[in-house]
């Protein structure tokens, strides 16, 4: 195991989905945190139109980065995807193609904990296709609870903040977030889904893995 694994493993240790839409559709993810309102997910819940959280990255905006992407730094490597995507994973763990369009990461120490990242034709409304996927997700995911559905935007481009957990029959309590955004007809995600017990590193890995990303 590298150096950079095992301090990733660490900081997992200490701390203390599942549906993927196929091309022209979206991608769900599954995440939970401490410390926040879960609500439980109804057929009819719904995004407000005046929702949104300003996700905002320190990377350039699009169409201005530099030619060369900045040191991605020891611990994480540089990964691609379909429609000129790219972002960046947890050196050591293996990308590997889900679903058309989509790829995920699993820790190597670890296969509870992965990420997924990806890119698919954009098609209908950003918000209303999250939310019908949500709908779809619930009947399949046992004890499905959002915790948010926000109306976000990254680096200027339409987004969507989606976080929830569901009840594993085998593992217990799962947490997923995901943002998911559009930009030039494409639309984008990187996802993040651990044990609820295993949360605390996993919002600041998407954090990364958006402020890596692009476009």
């Amino acid at each position: 195991m590298s150096a950079s694994n095992t301090r990733f493993a660490a900081v997992l240790g200490a701390a203390n989905f599942l549906v993927c839409a196929a091309v022209g559709t979206v991608l769900l993810l599954v995440n939970g945190s401490e410390g926040q309102t879960v609500q439980s997910v109804s057929a009819t819940d719904s995004v407000s139109p005046g929702t949104t959280t300003g996700y905002e990255s320190s990377t350039p905006a699009a169409g201005v980065y530099p030619s060369t992407p900045a040191p991605v730094g020891e611990s994480y490597e540089t990964v691609t995807a379909p429609a000129g995507f790219s972002t960046v994973v947890p050196r050591g763990w293996l990308s590997e193609p889900k679903n058309p369009g989509s790829f995920q990461a699993n820790d190597p120490v670890d296969e509870s904990h992965y990420v997924r990242y990806g890119a698919s034709e954009a098609s209908g409304d950003l918000v209303k296709t999250h939310v019908d996927a949500e709908k779809s997700a619930a009947t399949r995911l046992t004890g499905l609870h959002r915790v948010r559905m926000d109306r976000t935007d990254v680096r200027g481009s339409e987004a969507v903040d989606w976080e929830f957990t569901w009840e594993s029959s085998t593992e217990g309590t799962r947490h997923v977030r995901a943002i998911y955004w559009r930009t030039g007809g494409t639309e984008y995600f990187v996802y993040v889904s651990a044990l609820d017990s295993a949360w605390g590193p996993m919002p600041e890995l998407l954090t990364t893995m958006v402020d890596r990303s692009r476009p």
